[in-house]
């Protein structure tokens, strides 16, 4: 809403600036017998965007809402002057045409001062301090779980995989790559612990990468998969000490989840990664965000503007990396393989919109759009993404809220059309920055690349 909010703005800001539009209109309006239809058509209008705009509970908290109100209170006003007073907005009009400069120019700036003013801000309602571990009506937490930024469960569903998040640049430039664990969440007792690791030979990675117990990691998105000869992998993007894909069977011993380190994959130097989905072979589809040396005005740009920044890539041991086509597009982030029909579904962060590629013929079959989807997750026939409902430029209150509560849907989308079945929204809830939506049972767990916690919420059947 607030895109085509501050682009109508922006573009009757600019019609101001033509005197001539505005004088063809004024004569067409002087020329009119009587105005009553004309406040009518105001009046109507009116309350057509004042119902959109009450249509949503919220909507004083954004931008666009109170922006909306402004509108409506402004058509009411001519509307009623129009209706009640005729003759002397009709001489009005005369003085407005006359000195247009006068008018025409301070309207302008204050079109355009909307404008921009939405396109950078959406959410200015309160943000919570969120300093307990206290759920709510809506939303369940479980804490002391560092920056669940992806979730994978193990074979029997009874944990969690989860990758501690240390930070991507340029977001987090001061403490990008922070190095990170893998943990264990047992969903029963809600606790966490770390991931027991063991490493053998590399297998299942480039041969060429190499890994040791000592060195950091930093963990981003993970995968799990079956693999064709029954072995459980597991993937894992990692930042630290470089940009590697690392890889893990994992296994059951003593009744306990372990991981394995099967090898990794050197990525290279040109790319950024952060998600990755396996394919039953070993093979993988991973999102290269943008180029590691990509800065913040360079980002901010990107979210304005929408332009490409990155790709998917695919990578098996014959043929090494190499671009799919038909996935650019704005900070490609998550990303998922649905194997039995060949499609590849995408993320686009900055560019707002999911897009589902045919692997098959290749092109786009279906695009949705959510304002700034992260990790999708493909499970029990839907789709689930999540979408932030707020701007960039909200998140500055961010630095010194962690979590930080800000608006936040959850959606499940119909596969290979895309279409939108279901949303939950969450506004003041105790979570925030939401990556992840996970189905599992009866519930629907999140997690979050910067919270000291996960939630969850139950869902009907």
């Amino acid at each position: 809403m607030n895109l085509y909010l501050s682009c109508g703005f922006l573009v009757f800001g600019g019609l101001l600036y033509f005197r001539f539009w505005v004088t063809a209109l004024s004569r067409h309006l002087l020329a009119l017998d009587s105005w009553r239809r004309v406040s009518a058509g105001l009046l109507i209008a009116a309350i057509c965007l004042m119902l959109y705009a009450l249509s949503d509970p919220f909507w004083f908290e954004y931008t666009a809402g109170r922006v909306l109100l402004g509108v409506v209170f402004t058509l009411l006003a001519f509307a009623v002057i129009m209706f009640t007073y005729e003759s002397h907005a009709r001489r009005g009009l005369v003085v407005i045409v006359a000195h247009y400069r006068w008018f025409g120019i301070p309207l302008a700036l204050l079109s355009w001062g909307l404008g921009l003013w939405l396109l950078g801000w959406s959410y200015i309602g309160a943000v919570a301090e969120l300093d307990d571990c206290a759920s709510d009506d809506q939303l369940n937490v479980v804490c002391g779980i560092r920056n669940a930024e992806d979730l994978v469960t193990t074979p029997d569903e009874a944990f969690f995989i989860v990758p501690e998040f240390g930070g991507i640049g340029p977001f987090n430039a001061a403490q990008a790559h922070a190095a990170g664990r893998l943990m264990l969440v047992d969903l029963e007792a809600q606790i966490a612990q770390p991931a027991a690791i063991r490493y053998a030979e590399n297998t299942w990675g480039d041969g060429d990468c190499q890994r040791t117990g000592v060195m950091p990691l930093s963990p981003h998105g993970v995968d799990l998969i079956e693999r064709g000869d029954g072995r459980h992998q597991l993937a894992v993007v990692n930042h630290a000490p470089g940009e590697t894909v690392e890889m893990f069977e994992v296994v059951a011993e003593a009744d306990v989840w372990r991981l394995i380190w099967r090898g990794c994959v050197q990525v290279p130097k040109v790319n950024y990664l952060n998600d990755i989905s396996l394919a039953s072979d070993g093979s993988f589809y991973a999102s290269h965000m943008y180029p590691p040396e990509f800065s913040t005005v360079e980002l901010l740009k990107a979210a304005l503007v929408k332009h490409a920044t990155g790709y998917v890539l695919r990578w098996d041991r014959i043929n090494g990396f190499g671009q799919v086509p038909g996935t650019d597009g704005g900070y490609p982030n998550g990303v998922v393989l649905d194997e039995s029909q060949n499609i590849l579904y995408v993320a686009h962060n900055l560019a707002d919109r999911i897009d589902a590629v045919d692997m098959t013929q290749g092109g786009i079959l279906a695009s949705v759009t959510l304002n700034s989807p992260d990790n999708l997750v493909l499970r029990d026939g839907a789709l689930w993404a999540t979408s932030w409902d707020h701007e960039i430029a909200d998140m500055a209150v961010c630095e010194t809220k962690v979590p930080c509560a800000l608006p936040f849907s959850v959606h499940q989308l119909t596969p290979t059309t895309l279409r939108k079945e279901r949303r939950w929204r969450f506004n003041h809830a105790p979570f925030g920055l939401v990556t992840v939506a996970f189905p599992l049972q009866d519930k629907v767990w999140l997690g979050a690349g910067s919270a000291d916690r996960i939630g969850y919420f139950s869902v009907a059947p």
